[in-house]
């Protein structure tokens, strides 16, 4: 029996050709440069604890809340739209309670800054 926890899709590569079983048990999967503009592309991974989306066009965070109920602790999204959104960190880790490193570095004291404080009293004034 084999049981596959690893799987690299680069350039566009189709997973929808794979088999839903090997889905179910894949631990570790690397979706780099896949032109993938949504979460809701990915099929259902529940035993996924390490995913790299990076260099895609996802521009959106709320979709991110379908991988909640998983052991993800490692999640990549270098290089997509949805870097640039305020408060990308802390909106991240709000979703993934389980996650420990988002783009390669570990969750900091200030990932957790609760969403209600503003944004103007987290700034400083340079005089």
């Amino acid at each position: 029996m084999v049981i596959l926890s690893f799987m690299f899709f680069f350039l566009n590569m189709k997973p929808e050709n794979i088999p839903m079983i090997l889905w179910f048990r894949c631990k570790y999967l690397n979706l780099h440069r896949n032109h993938l503009t949504s979460i809701r592309q990915l099929p259902k991974m529940p035993q996924i604890q390490h995913l790299c989306l990076s260099e895609n066009g996802i521009g959106t965070l709320g979709e991110l809340a379908m991988l909640g109920a998983t052991p993800l602790q490692s999640l990549t999204l270098r290089h997509n739209p949805c870097e640039f959104l305020e408060d990308y960190r802390p909106r991240v880790f709000s979703c993934l309670p389980k996650l420990r490193v988002l783009d390669g570095i570990p969750k900091l004291p200030e990932d957790s800054v609760p969403s209600h404080i503003s944004a103007a009293s987290r700034l400083c004034t340079i005089l």
